[in-house]
């Protein structure tokens, strides 16, 4: 196994700053999720790593080796891609024999590596399939056996279980983490957008938007202290409520002010322009008036699953509420945010102030 380190890496795409001189390290036998909206850098930069684009500025290493010069094939790491990639005419075998073939692995060694991986994923039963008569769950564990069987030191993957349906994806989100953080300890790069994998998955997560990198921390770190706007409203579902106010000294006390409500904040709250942050929920909620309370007109409900999330309307902003099962649109209601649970940003920088 190796470390990836990425130092001051930059692509460029005619006009296009794709990876804006990021740096980041992957630890060995780390699990890295880079996770980012669609067109923020993540793919280009796992394709960097894997050799199939070349960085525009900056160095990448794997393990001790500088590798920008490095002919992919003499990387020893393997990906994984979002459509899976496997040969048609191939069988299951074929298909996962086949990167072993390119490295003139003896015949009789070929065997018994494509039987020991198919075994060790569960799918030795369908070695003499084609990949149309696999579902999606087998045509994946294919692919997966396909890039472990060369052993890599890296192992990429790029949106692997975006083609699956939501309960074989929940399964697969558990069996690859299982399968690669703990019983094989292979560092792990994965891509992907959903913040549920990045979350459920991930050692580290590192956030980027806009070809930038933004934050790296614990799915913990990431969730509880976002560093700006973009990962706090990111990260979540639904995404955090940023108002936009200024905090006075009012009574010996500071007030978060707007031009429809207050709310008290800590006294060490920096007075003047600034946005707050809450979670929908880290509210709490009467549907009766009580001191202290805000008062709002429910605009829409939307009910996802066991929880009820409300749309608040003030009309220059909406809020997100947490609510009780029982709450009707047109409504009224009454909340205020859990003192302890809400964040201050810069309305400029839009980075986080603790």
């Amino acid at each position: 196994m190796a470390r990836v380190l990425l130092r001051n890496v930059t692509k460029v795409f005619g006009k296009v700053v794709a990876v804006d001189n990021l740096t980041l390290e992957v630890k060995d036998g780390e699990f890295m999720v880079l996770l980012g909206p669609s067109g923020c850098g993540k793919s280009t930069t796992l394709r960097m790593i894997a050799g199939l684009e070349t960085p525009s500025k900056g160095e990448i290493w794997i393990g001790d080796t500088l590798v920008n010069d490095i002919d992919p094939t003499k990387r020893n790491v393997a990906m994984v891609f979002q459509s899976y990639a496997l040969y048609p005419h191939m069988t299951v075998f074929g298909n996962i024999e086949f990167p072993l073939k390119m490295m003139r692995v003896p015949k009789s060694e070929r065997k018994r590596k494509v039987i020991e991986i198919a075994k060790f994923l569960g799918i030795d039963d369908l070695l003499n399939r084609k990949p149309h008569q696999l579902s999606g769950g087998q045509q994946q564990r294919v692919a997966l056996a396909r890039a472990l069987v060369r052993e890599p030191e890296v192992f990429l993957l790029d949106e692997p279980l975006s083609n699956l349906d939501a309960k074989i994806r929940t399964q697969m989100r558990f069996e690859l983490k299982k399968l690669l953080s703990h019983e094989l300890g292979i560092t792990t790069i994965y891509v992907t957008h959903d913040q549920v994998e990045a979350m459920t998955m991930a050692d580290r997560i590192a956030v980027m938007n806009k070809g930038r990198l933004q934050q790296v921390g614990t799915p913990e770190e990431i969730f509880y202290k976002p560093k700006n706007t973009f990962v706090a409203t990111f990260v979540g579902s639904p995404q955090m409520n940023i108002i936009k106010g200024e905090v006075i000294s009012k009574n010996n006390r500071k007030f978060f002010v707007t031009s429809f409500f207050e709310i008290p904040v800590p006294e060490d709250t920096p007075e003047g322009e600034i946005l707050i942050g809450f979670r929908p929920q880290h509210v709490i909620v009467s549907t009766a008036p009580m001191k202290g309370f805000i008062e709002g007109k429910i605009i829409g409900i939307e009910k996802l699953g066991v929880e009820n999330y409300v749309h608040v309307d003030y009309g220059e902003f909406e809020i997100i509420i947490k609510a009780p099962e029982n709450i009707a649109i047109k409504e009224r209601i009454y909340w205020k945010p859990e003192s302890e649970k809400m964040y201050f940003f810069n309305p400029k920088t839009k980075t986080a102030i603790y």
